[in-house]
């Protein structure tokens, strides 16, 4: 019994019916509103970001304890908030003041439930869950 043999290209399915992986060339910073009065602009999540973030979770698992699972969660998004973070408007200080983006402000916007949630449902689902028309 002999093999088929291998459809030439023309005889393929026609590349519109075939799922194309979508090289986004333009990466630059894109804001978000996370939530009422508040909006952050984000770099795109890169290769670097997301291996800096699993490290951050990996430490996390191995360091293990109770409810490691959760806070594995947590560091892999706060990583991530910390590598794409790049300006936000409508965030303050205790007096009001506004405040830039650094370690310790974006460490204290993601103990806020509100800021946490909208972060990782808006900009860490979605570079982990990309269908056929976003995926890169």
């Amino acid at each position: 019994m002999t093999k088929p043999k291998p459809k030439l290209p023309s005889e393929r399915t026609p590349a519109a019916k075939i799922p194309m992986l979508r090289l986004a060339t333009g990466r630059e910073p894109f804001w978000r509103d996370i939530v009422p009065g508040v909006r952050v602009q984000f770099r795109p999540i890169n290769v670097a970001a997301i291996l800096l973030a699993r490290t951050a979770a990996a430490d996390v698992l191995r360091a293990g304890g109770e409810d490691a699972m959760v806070k594995a969660g947590v560091a892999f998004t706060s990583s991530l908030a910390h590598s794409g973070i790049v300006a936000w408007e409508g965030v303050g200080d205790a007096d009001g003041n506004p405040v830039e983006p650094t370690k310790e402000t974006i460490d204290a916007a993601l103990e806020l439930w509100p800021v946490f949630d909208a972060i990782d449902r808006l900009y860490v689902g979605p570079a982990l869950i990309q269908d056929a028309e976003k995926n890169v």
